[in-house]
């Protein structure tokens, strides 16, 4: 019973939490690129539309700067709440024998 128990743990520490992970920063990833924040910043200052009237140029920066500002505001709440997962996901295994202790000394 203890070599499984090991086993387990190895299995859940080592190699599932490792595909895991790379699940969500390949899904943070995603996020990032369907959010365009990077493209934005690097065009900040090219018209929309190429549209190099006054009115085109008045337009982008503010639209941009928005844009930029509350995706990445979004991709800091969205990170945190994947760092979050992932602890918890960490955690899991070892909280029946917390829960244990737990109650055990109360």
């Amino acid at each position: 019973m203890r070599k499984y128990l090991i086993n387990f743990f190895l299995w859940w520490y080592l190699v599932n939490a490792k595909d895991i992970y790379k699940s969500l920063v390949s899904n943070w990833a995603l996020t990032l690129d369907s959010l365009n924040i990077v493209p934005m910043l690097r065009n900040l200052f090219v018209p929309l539309f190429q549209d190099y009237s006054w009115e085109g140029k008045i337009v982008a920066i503010p639209f941009r700067i928005f844009w930029v500002f509350f995706g990445l505001l979004f991709q800091l709440f969205y990170s945190i709440i994947l760092a979050i997962v992932f602890i918890g996901y960490l955690l899991v295994p070892i909280s029946p024998i917390g829960l244990i202790v737990i109650n055990f000394f109360i």
